[in-house]
């Protein structure tokens, strides 16, 4: 039924007061010219009629006209949820991957057989629309969920709406304060929910098994901490078993007692490594018998590499014959402990490596399997470009640095550190970014700086007989210096030129260490006549064998509590053991720094320890992020680390049971339909009246047509207007 309305009205509260305004003024100021009250009346109304009549138009009047219209889509939103309590695994796989593998092979083909467009959005406490790969890449780690939010962006941010928003969800939601806005948007704009719901409604009590944490290189004898991070979920846990296997030989059992709430935790063994090689530590579950539990992860295992600190094996590998690995075999033969083993390519166009002077049997070129590859220590990769390596060949380094806690060195020029290695698996490792553009500066002599952090660290003590800062001005001056865009965030910068540049850089990878050195002719330090050789060899031997140490663990730093919140206080376990099976007690003075994600320090406290005894340190932080907590020794030698993400507390995972109710209320009222994920026998069927209805859905719209803005408002207008100025000219007011 149409209605006139004005859509302006608070036009007429302004009118009153300026029309009341305008009479005061008029009144004044033609009784001061002494007019008759005749007169005085005529050219008073007129003004009022015409001002009356601009505050109509001001108000907007319109006709209003309710309509049916058809509105013919071709897109259907689907929204999956990634927040925590899809991470719940129930089975062999978490919610959010039955999720996944239920858009893709079931909705997928179903919406294609119907020749529509898939919007697929990704929910949380926020909503974005994504693409396949970032659905397949995404962890189910948000804080909440939103879905009222998920569901007004799906609908808003589409012309026309969609024609249908398909919901993978468990349907636990704590933010329903944008609930009644959603149902608004679906109801009005005529778009039915399909909620599908996934888990169980016993879903509560979940125990995964999510990592085996241990030392990635430990010496024969050695006793070592190997640790189980669990995680549970739901109510209450009962009673569990976990077993420790070495080599698929049962070492060690306890028994877990029952716990009431959400939990993740570590469980640690401590065991005497035996003779040398790769050994597997395995961590298994027993369930409880009759006792309602998931168990989501039944089993995880840790490499740990046993090897004599004694000797240091060294893979050189290199681009071609170079003068780098000449020099670097002189410092290594003046220490008989390390032992250095050449590859090099022979030609640009060759796609092997040969042996160079190599005590070890690399005929083969390059090893082809972790095994091989881990009788050495240390990989160091000079003059390399990507061709060099295949892919499978750097995954290897990835998997010897991270899991086997190797050390990996990279050294370049502008010929090699370019753009080309960008994206790859090896650049993933080092702490730099590689730049697009090429170094024009290449040629330009420049002069090695170490940063303030470098000049404590024990690799750059390269002189017994004068400070670290001065041994290094004489080095002489270099060329060919090659350009990074960035270091990484949590990477250490510890050479750079004058121009703040980065020449040496490195990080922490897994269990290992990764570092780059950016140029390409360091061997030139050995000859220059200004500098010392043997600064040259000690400090390639410090490097060597610091790289060599970054995964052996002497003292271990960890958490108390895996999952602290903001406000409570983080307690600090540290463990000092034997690097041999000595044991003899070491007294030692350590120093613990924790910082925040904006390198501030929290905690600066220096701790006394002793060999097979375990200190503790503490402090509050008030605030969630990521805090690194670092162990130096007294040469201010990193000794281990550790990140520790302090989150919110996770309300989703208090209760985890599949929630359809949500569900059901959405669909309920936008004429859609909820249904739990095993139910759904034939998806097809199901969407068959959603994907292709009947007739196009209908939205009311209402059609507004102005309804002053004609020829007889204009006219009186016009006529007041003139008429005034008759009047006045008449009666000689002009």
């Amino acid at each position: 039924m149409s209605k006139f309305v004005f859509q302006a009205p608070w036009a007429f509260a302004i009118g009153v007061v300026v029309i009341t305004a305008v009479i005061v003024w008029a009144g004044i100021t033609l009784r001061r010219k002494r007019l008759p009250p005749t007169k005085l009346a005529i050219l008073t109304a007129l003004r009022v009629v015409f001002l009356t009549s601009l505050i109509l138009l001001a108000a907007r009047p319109v006709w209003t006209t309710p309509d049916q219209e058809e509105q013919p889509r071709n897109q259907v939103a689907l929204l999956i949820d990634r927040s925590e309590s899809m991470s719940v695994r129930e089975g062999d796989q978490s919610r959010y991957e039955q999720a996944v593998e239920f858009a893709r092979d079931v909705l997928l083909p179903t919406v294609d057989q119907s020749q529509l467009e898939i919007k697929p959005i990704l929910f949380s406490d926020d909503s974005r629309q994504v693409n396949g790969d970032e659905i397949a890449a995404a962890k189910p780690n948000g804080p909440s969920t939103n879905l009222g939010r998920a569901i007004l962006k799906a609908v808003l941010t589409s012309d026309p709406p969609p024609l249908v928003a398909i919901t993978l969800t468990d349907g636990i939601t704590t933010q329903p304060a944008e609930h009644s806005r959603a149902v608004a948007a679906l109801v009005t704009n005529a778009v039915p929910m399909v909620g599908i719901g996934f888990g169980s409604q016993s879903g509560g009590r979940v125990v995964s098994l999510d990592d085996a944490i241990a030392p990635s290189i430990a010496d024969p004898g050695q006793t070592i901490r190997v640790s189980a991070k669990l995680n549970a979920t739901g109510k209450s846990t009962p009673p569990l078993q976990i077993l420790l296997m070495r080599d698929g030989t049962l070492i060690d059992q306890r028994r877990i007692d029952a716990f009431e709430g959400p939990r993740t935790w570590l469980e640690n063994f401590d065991v005497t490594v035996g003779s040398g090689g790769m050994h597997s530590y395995e961590f298994r579950i027993l369930p409880p018998a009759n006792e309602p539990l998931t168990l989501a992860r039944t089993n995880t295992t840790a490499i740990v590499r046993v090897t004599q600190s004694k000797e240091i094996r060294v893979l050189y590998v290199q681009g071609g014959l170079t003068w780098d690995y000449k020099f670097a075999n002189i410092a290594a033969n003046s220490d008989p402990t390390v032992r250095l083993s050449g590859l090099s390519r022979t030609a640009n166009t060759s796609k092997f490596f040969e042996n160079v002077q190599s005590d070890v049997n690399l005929a083969g070129g390059f090893p082809n399997s972790l095994k091989k590859l881990s009788e050495f220590r240390v990989v160091v990769l000079s003059n390399l470009r990507p061709g060099d390596l295949t892919p499978f060949q750097q995954q290897l380094l990835a998997d010897f640095c991270g899991e086997l806690g190797g050390g990996l060195l990279m050294i370049g020029g502008p010929q090699t550190f370019n753009a080309s290695w960008r994206e790859s698996r090896l650049e993933e490792l080092l702490p730099v970014r590689f730049a697009v553009l090429s170094n024009r500066s290449a040629g330009n002599l420049f002069q090695l700086q170490p940063t303030s952090l470098a000049l404590r660290h024990p690799v750059f003590q390269i002189s017994d007989k004068m400070p670290a800062e001065s041994a290094w001005r004489e080095l002489p001056l270099f060329t060919n210096r090659a350009i990074v865009d960035e270091v990484k965030p949590g990477a250490e910068t510890w050479l750079e030129d004058k121009n703040g540049s980065v020449l040496m850089a490195s990080q922490r990878f897994g269990n290992g260490f990764a570092s780059v050195i950016c140029m390409q002719n360091l061997w030139r330090w050995r000859l220059a006549r200004e500098s010392n050789p043997k600064h040259f060899d000690r400090f390639w031997l410090q490097l060597l064998r610091y790289l060599a140490d970054a995964g052996r663990e002497v003292f271990t730093l960890l958490p108390a509590n895996l999952a602290p919140t903001p406000g409570e206080r983080i307690e600090l376990l540290i463990d000092h053991r034997a690097a041999t099976g000595n044991d003899t007690p070491d007294r030692r003075r350590v120093r613990l720094l924790v910082q925040d994600d904006q390198k501030r320090d929290l905690l600066d406290q220096m701790i006394d320890i002793e060999t097979g005894r375990q200190a503790t340190a503490g402090l509050t932080v008030d605030a969630a992020g990521v805090i690194t907590a670092t162990l130096y020794g007294a040469d201010n030698q990193m000794l281990a680390s550790r990140d520790i993400e302090v989150r919110d507390a996770v309300v989703e995972l208090a209760n985890t049971s599949r929630n359809m109710e949500i569900l059901r209320q959405f669909a309920g009222i936008s004429g859609g339909i909820a249904i739990e994920a095993e139910s759904l026998t034939n998806a097809t069927e199901l969407l068959q009246p959603y994907l292709r209805p009947q007739k196009p859905p209908q939205i009311e719209k209402t059609h507004a047509q102005p309804a002053a803005i004609n020829g007889w408002i204009l006219t009186l207008l016009l006529a007041c207007v003139s008429l005034e100025w008759i009047c006045r000219k008449r009666w000689n007011l002009i």
